[in-house]
């Protein structure tokens, strides 16, 4: 029988369910009524008092689960707090009623409820990074501009930054300032209508899809504000604009908001990010409360003050400091290596020594700024043989097999996705070469076609199918992509496809063939019958067998892994019994979604490896003991000019670098470092000479002496004991003198912390650490002020902007730039492009 809840105006604040929180944890929990703002510092149990208080509020309030909506960044962050909220009620039915979600995939469920509202069809299809950039050089080549990788990579995110901002294609238009800002706003206009046309999106137009149905239709947003009377969000610092209006909309009827956050911890700025979200949330919401967790459960005494003094050099936060009752614990240890060979092979010791002396692989995690610092480590983790992951690299999802197959799915599910259809209309090889591929998108153009499968059922020689039950039916008679009406067909474009002969006809034949047994299959079958059969069919092992034999095997079996993940998934999923949809089309589109919302970090295998990744894939998690590696100017801080927004954040992402480790962190660089096939120089970071020196035990093998690790004997250079050494650098210590010798050697570096310069790493994943691109240098080394004032720009990040000042001559110079996109920035000249 299901529990009747009843709202109580007067609930119990002294229930046993928050007896084990501690007075600040206690107070956030019973909060009832009215909008909260939880500043929870790193490890402050942040996710133990939005469970308690989701559990309070269903059993000393009354609350119905169905009344509460928790949102936050990742799926496994929404899996921890469901399992706990199911650990803390009664009802065991609760926890699976209280919507729980990420911000996409709250969206995502929103849009296929109301997708006609805003122009899409139901099953629409999410595009991810690699079909956006598809999309793009196609929109671009239509529009007869160039379809460069780079310039397509450079508008998906001049898109995306519009996305985060909330921003239609017309407000871009009225935001643009010249012809350059014109240009991507009207890029922007004509890939949202290359979207719409093959009923897809992307991430961005997740939420920014959700916002227009909201502004058109208020009485919709209206309905789910009253639904959700308690709205809960983590990792409130992460949040965007467009994702802040969200929320503004969810709580116009009842002014329930909760976030949690930390303003320290505002490291994703370069999404989208603003930490102005956070700091000005009592301007928008003036009676808000506002309650400090600074009680840290998971580090020592000595890794919270090491934290503490990196961050209290921020130009702008909240005022807090964390503490705790843990054990002061051992030193942060120091180690700096002659070159980054060496600074692997330091690491990859430490862990094998500590995994002899009883220590789990997977108590340790290995942080590097940059994703193409991986390599010197993973390769010598593979030379001593210690088991690694390393997260945020490529996606089970983004392989090509992976890709290939799905997009079959995909495109049987909606055929006017022509990103997946034109993917695999020639994979396998069935003769149709880029002249025909040509035809079909001359033919699909014709308003009475319909898109290119229309076109492809055309030179098949297909009748108009019959209703396939698969999607409502929407306006214009027929769905796009399917088959347009006989009167269609008279048409040199149509009659161009219609010619087609011998393999290129028969190629054509069979894939309109086997889409539509795939379309047909999903009404009557399970997807695991459906994918093993697709398989078959297009004899894709073949095609692995033949066209890559090195790496079949292996990519066969992420074929078959991907049977796996359905064959489970299809074991878990509800369907929704009072749709019309088959089972296997509804099983389908929620795979789909999930596949496409996924993010790295949900795949952690905890089990028995070394974890690698970059500083900003680590959000979130905790490792017993952590090497902080790279850690040298231009590295970390990551070389950038002197913005103090930009190094706050680079100090932010120390900060939360600093904070994974529960009881070892040891801290690591290098005297030289190969950037691009070159030796460069390096000095200490300025991060790591924040911290005193009472706090660090600098390791007495550091730089000076041949470093006997693991299977490989690198030399370093030795210096004569006790006698002083001319012309030594910051790095170099006596190995002769005590470690307080060295400790005071290493406070004196402070003085000489260096100034930054931009950004010279090529860095690889968009997800996981902030993406910089290499540029041409503007070229006029000697102009002066009035030779480029005015003038159009074009910024590897910040997209298009015109040059209101200049300060200094040559490469050096610094440029004021005014961008639509975050307004004016300080750059220096020699990396930005003049247009």
């Amino acid at each position: 029988m299901a529990r009747k809840y009843t709202l109580k105006n007067s609930p119990d604040t002294e229930s046993p369910l928050l007896k084990s929180l501690n007075p600040p944890q206690r107070e956030a929990a019973s909060h009832q009524e009215g909008p909260l703002l939880i500043l929870a510092g790193a490890g402050s149990g942040k996710t133990r008092v939005m469970t308690h208080r989701m559990a309070w509020l269903i059993a000393e309030c009354g609350v119905h689960p169905e009344q509460i909506l928790a949102m936050t960044f990742t799926n496994k962050a929404c899996a921890e707090m469901r399992h706990r909220v199911e650990a803390l009620v009664e009802d065991p039915q609760a926890a699976d009623l209280i919507t729980i979600s990420t911000f996409h995939s709250l969206c995502a469920r929103l849009l296929r409820r109301h997708a006609k509202k805003i122009g899409l069809n139901n099953d629409f299809v999410i595009y991810d990074d690699s079909d956006q950039i598809s999309l793009a050089r196609r929109v671009l080549e239509e529009m007869g501009r160039s379809n460069e990788r780079v310039e397509a990579r450079r508008l998906i995110a001049v898109v995306e930054g519009y996305k985060n901002d909330g921003l239609t294609p017309t407000q871009a238009h009225e935001r643009a300032f010249d012809q350059g800002t014109e240009q991507d706003a009207e890029f922007y206009e004509t890939y949202q209508d290359a979207l719409k046309a093959a009923n897809c999106v992307d991430f961005g137009e997740l939420i920014l899809g959700v916002l227009e149905l909201f502004r058109k239709h208020p009485d919709i947003a209206q309905s789910y504000s009253m639904q959700w009377r308690y709205i809960m969000v983590d990792e409130f610092q992460d949040t965007n604009p467009a994702q802040y209006e969200l929320l503004r909309h969810f709580t116009t009827y009842h002014k329930n908001l909760a976030v949690v956050g930390d303003d320290d911890q505002a490291i994703y700025r370069w999404r989208g990010a603003t930490i102005q979200n956070i700091l000005g949330f009592e301007e928008d919401f003036a009676d808000a409360k506002v309650i400090k967790l600074e009680q840290n459960y998971r580090s020592t005494k000595r890794i919270l003050r090491a934290a503490n003094h990196v961050i209290s050099k921020m130009h702008t936060r909240r005022e807090k400091e964390l503490w705790t009752d843990n054990l002061e614990g051992a030193d942060i240890t120091y180690f700096t290596a002659t070159d980054d060979r060496e600074e692997a092979q330091y690491v990859a010791n430490r862990v094998a020594q500590a995994v002899r002396a009883g220590q789990s692989y997977s108590d340790f995690a290995i942080f590097f700024r940059k994703n193409a610092q991986a390599r010197a480590f993973e390769e010598q983790l593979r030379f001593e043989g210690l088991p690694y992951q390393v997260v945020g690299g490529m996606s089970f999802y983004a392989r090509e097999e992976i890709k290939d197959i799905l997009a079959y799915l995909k495109v049987a599910l909606n055929p006017a996705n022509e990103v997946d259809l034109l993917r695999v209309l020639n994979k396998p090889t069935r003769g149709i070469g880029n002249t025909s591929i040509e035809k079909f998108r001359v033919a699909a153009a014709l308003p009475q076609v319909g898109g290119v499968y229309a076109a492809l059922r055309i030179a098949a020689g297909e009748e108009a199918p019959e209703p396939v039950e698969l999607v409502e039916p929407v306006v214009g008679g027929w769905l796009p992509g399917l088959a347009p009406p006989p009167s269609a067909l008279d048409d040199p474009a149509v009659e161009e496809i219609r010619g087609l002969k011998g393999r290129t006809q028969a190629g054509v034949e069979e894939f309109v063939r086997i889409v539509e047994v795939v379309r047909q299959r999903l009404k009557e079958k399970s997807l695991s019958y459906v994918l093993t059969e697709l398989i078959n069919e297009v004899r894709y092992f073949e095609f692995l067998t033949d066209n890559d034999p090195e790496r079949a095997d292996d990519r066969k079996q992420n074929v078959m892994e991907l049977l796996n993940a359905v064959s489970e998934f299809e074991s878990e999923f509800t369907p929704d019994r009072q749709s019309r949809e088959p089972r296997g089309v509804q099983t389908l589109r929620a795979f789909l979604d999930r596949s496409a919302l996924i993010q790295s970090t949900d795949d952690i295998d905890d089990r028995g490896a070394i974890t690698l990744m970059t500083v900003h894939g680590s959000k979130g998690l905790e490792f017993d003991t952590v090497f902080l590696v790279g850690m040298e100017e231009d590295m970390f801080p990551s070389a950038r000019d002197e913005d103090p927004e930009e190094m706050d954040e680079e100090r932010r992402l120390a900060y939360v670098a600093i904070t994974r480790a529960e009881r070892q962190l040891t801290i690591t660089n290098a005297k030289r470092r190969r950037v691009f096939g070159q030796i460069k120089d390096t000095r200490p970071s300025r991060f790591v000479l924040d911290i005193d020196e009472d706090l660090l035990a600098i390791d007495p093998r550091s730089s000076s002496r041949t470093v006997q690790y693991g299977k490989s004997k690198p030399e370093a250079r030795a210096w004569m004991p006790g006698a002083p050494v001319a012309g030594r650098d910051m790095w170099e210590f006596d190995q002769t003198v005590t470690e307080q010798d060295n400790l005071r050697q290493f406070n004196r570096m402070k003085a000489a912390a260096p100034k930054p310069q931009y950004d010279e790493y090529s860095q690889v994943n968009p997800y996981d650490e902030e993406p910089v691109w290499d540029v041409s240098e503007m070229g006029l080394d000697d102009a002066d002020e009035d030779a480029i004032k005015g003038r159009t720009v074009t910024h590897p990040s910040f997209g298009v902007g015109r040059i209101l000042a200049v300060s200094g001559k040559g490469d050096s110079a610094k440029l004021t730039i005014k961008f639509p996109t975050v307004g004016e920035k300080k750059v220096i000249r020699k990396f930005v492009q003049l247009l």
